[in-house]
């Protein structure tokens, strides 16, 4: 049976993910505590926290990861609008959980990190296709809320 993810409904193929119970001991970004993350986490990032009490306080100190909000540019590298314009026009400039489009929306839609943006050491890696999903500004706040709640995927050794 092929791997897939039920949150988005796709389709990874045969073996392409370590099982879900397979853990790799590793250390935290920020604190370099030893912990354990989930093998197929492991897999796509490499940047892992103990929790979001780390991570926080890694991307504070981290100016090159700190997305600025309001009339200052998102930093997600020079590649960013493209990719993200890419996405929506491959999506069909619709919704990818709800289906909403964007006449129907009024607006652009967002385009949503599956794996964080702060989880790749390059704004390339993180902004590749397969990692990007076109959603709404509802979806997108669940999607961030839901992963909010998931991590931290960690425990510490």
């Amino acid at each position: 049976m092929p791997a897939s993810s039920d949150q988005m409904g796709f389709d990874f193929g045969e073996g392409s993910r370590p099982a879900a119970g397979d853990e790799i001991s590793t250390r935290c970004a920020h604190c370099r505590d030893k912990i354990v993350v989930p093998a197929w986490y492991a897999e796509q990032t490499q940047l892992h926290f103990c929790d979001a009490t780390c991570r926080q306080a890694w991307t504070e100190a981290e100016p090159s990861f700190e997305v600025t909000f309001g009339k200052a540019s998102k930093q997600r590298g020079a590649n960013w609008e493209i990719q993200a314009r890419e996405a929506r026009e491959r999506d069909g400039f619709a919704c990818q959980v709800c289906g909403i489009s964007e006449e129907a929306l009024g607006r652009q839609l967002d385009v949503h990190h599956q794996i964080p943006y702060r989880s790749f050491p390059s704004n390339l890696e993180a902004n590749k296709l397969e990692n990007l999903v076109s959603v709404c500004a509802s979806c997108h706040a669940k999607l961030e809320a839901e992963l909010r709640r998931e991590l931290p995927l960690f425990k510490k050794t």
